[in-house]
């Protein structure tokens, strides 16, 4: 009887769900590495001076999230994501459970389960999934919807939770300031019912906070408003509402690589259907809801502050804005039902709705996963090449996007080796690479190249040695010696040498390395490999006429 009941009971539907979202995260995100941003907070907020945790990071004050990676990595290193999915799922899962507390408040349990179920699975927001550093948005939305529970309990004690919610969004991002709105907005409304002035420390005392930290830091951060972007505001805050429609209803489009608008197409037809709906729904309304003016407030300031503050990656159906969009659909949404009695027959339509919705954002689910996998085996394999070559290596080699096959580790040797003495390693171990696809060892192999400095240059006949010398051609793999190899051109010209490691050759798969660089008949060159920390052969091979190979001395 108690499990049927619980059947019966969308608080517990709700539940189950979250289980199931949060161990599809966690287990999707522990197979993952750290992406772009995470390695700011990795590599460059190390110390525990007041400049890391208030240095404006992109304009936002990021103290929390800081605090959050220090006590991560101080607790669970850098061996293994896990730990770091744990904690930014939860932040989702909070978020997810505020939201619908607030809509069942309105509108009931039913509609509310509805409506939570797709944020949980919004695929659309990848990057807020899969990302650590996206406990910046998760914080700051948890902690607003957390504001916004708070103030519906109507009494001092609410008012002082509210407060230390919209402290801690602020702490999170600037996503904080939309709450604030919101709090403002409240108190405004509520003010013949309760006494404002006993109520303003709800949003005074996170202002003033924000108004020291930008006046020690904040205003030395990059700003990005300018008359142009206030000018096309408007055209962005609609364009946000109808991506974040587009990717609530499953109908974002995939893209190369990623998925990529969310479902603009879909959602500007939608989000004009939406629009008359909702004006027709305010011209029926008696007298419109406190709590619709709130979230209302909430969710243009949110649109207009994105657009005010627009810059390169800041586009209106960027993935990490798809979750803080569609809670404040969501939230609109459910203050313009509020007190509406909704027909049973709704249920069957409503249904068809979510599941499209779920079938969508899984699908998005799955294919953002199988790009960031195949990133984070591109992010490891690098960074064990430039592990082998850490005794040689310049601490100012820098993985370029031109030679890592990724643009997704901002890291340079010098930072993430001292991050590494500290945290451990996040690296393939050497036997892990070996067994890693091709495109990841591909790549190793090419940082490795840079990272060791491998360069041909000509030498004398003379000074080629005359030791350990073997005659090849053009259709052989030679393993070359660990110092390194002198090639002595015969009678023909040696068009190219090409060099591997990790690598396998095969029809399809190029060779990583490739030279371009000839030898003259009769001419020389030596190939200096300095001596790094794997016993794994480099393998060469030669095209054009035969050449002999001599091994250098190790140095």
């Amino acid at each position: 009887m108690g499990g049927a009941h619980r059947l019966k009971d969308p608080a517990a539907l709700l539940a189950a769900a979250m289980a199931a979202s949060g161990v599809l995260l966690v287990v999707m995100g522990s197979r993952l590495s750290f992406f772009l941003d995470d390695w700011v907070f990795i590599l460059y907020k190390r110390d525990f001076s007041l400049d890391a945790f208030l240095a404006p990071d992109n304009e936002h004050l990021v103290a929390g999230p800081v605090a959050v990676w220090k006590l991560m990595l101080a607790t669970f290193g850098l061996g293994s994501a896990l730990p770091y999915r744990v904690v930014s799922t939860a932040m989702l899962l909070l978020g997810a459970w505020f939201l619908f507390v607030w809509i069942r408040r309105r509108i009931g349990g039913w509609p509310a389960l509805l409506m939570t179920l797709p944020i949980l699975f919004l695929g659309a927001a990848f990057e807020d999934l899969f990302w650590f550093a996206s406990i910046t948005f998760l914080g700051s939305m948890a902690c607003g919807l957390g504001m916004l529970v708070a103030l519906d309990r109507r009494d001092k004690v609410g008012d002082r939770l509210a407060c230390a919610w919209l402290i801690g969004s602020m702490l999170f991002s600037s996503l904080w300031l939309a709450f604030a709105v919101g709090a403002v907005v409240d108190i405004a409304l509520r003010r013949g019912d309760r006494n404002w002035r006993r109520r303003a420390f709800v949003v005074a005392v996170p202002i003033v906070l924000y108004a020291i930290w930008w006046l020690g830091w904040g205003d030395n951060g990059e700003s990005s408003v300018t008359l142009h972007n206030i000018a096309t505001t408007p055209l962005f805050a609609l364009d946000s509402f109808a991506a974040a429609i587009g990717s609530l209803v499953g109908l974002a489009t995939p893209g190369e690589g990623l998925p990529s608008p969310p479902g603009l197409d879909w959602g500007r037809p939608l989000a004009v259907a939406l629009g008359a709906l909702a004006a027709w729904r305010l011209y029926r309304l008696e007298r419109i809801p406190r709590s619709l003016w709130v979230v209302l407030a909430i969710a243009l300031a949110f649109w207009i502050f994105g657009g005010i503050a627009v810059k390169p990656g800041r586009v209106p159906w960027a993935s990490r804005y798809q979750y803080p969009g569609a809670a404040m659909v969501l939230l609109v949404a459910a203050g313009m039902l509020s007190g509406l009695k909704l027909d049973r027959r709704l249920l069957p339509p409503a249904l068809i709705a979510v599941a499209v919705s779920l079938a969508g954002n899984g699908l998005l689910i799955q294919q953002s996963y199988d790009f960031y996998l195949a990133t984070s085996r591109l992010i490891k394999a690098n960074l064990t090449a430039m592990e082998i070559s850490r005794n040689t290596v310049e601490p100012s080699f820098y993985l370029e996007e031109e030679f890592a096959d990724t643009g997704f580790d901002h890291i340079d040797a010098g930072s993430y080796f001292s991050a590494v003495d500290a945290f451990g390693s996040p690296a393939y171990t050497i036997d892990e690479l070996q067994a890693s696809p091709e495109p990841a060892r591909f790549a190793a192999d090419k940082v490795l190249l840079n990272a060791l400095r491998v360069v041909v240059e000509p030498v004398s006949r003379s000074a080629v040695p005359n030791r350990g010398c073997i005659p090849v051609d053009g259709t052989q793999q030679l393993k070359v010696p660990p110092g390194g190899a002198a090639v002595l051109a015969g009678p023909q010209p040696v068009t190219d040498i090409k060099m591997r490691r990790f690598s396998t050759p095969g029809k399809n798969t190029p060779l990583p390395v490739d030279f371009q660089t000839g030898i003259a008949p009769h001419q020389a060159v030596a190939i200096a490999i300095p001596v790094d920390l794997s016993t794994v052969p480099w393998k060469m091979q030669l095209e054009g006429g035969p050449a002999t190979v001599c091994p250098l001395e190790a140095g």
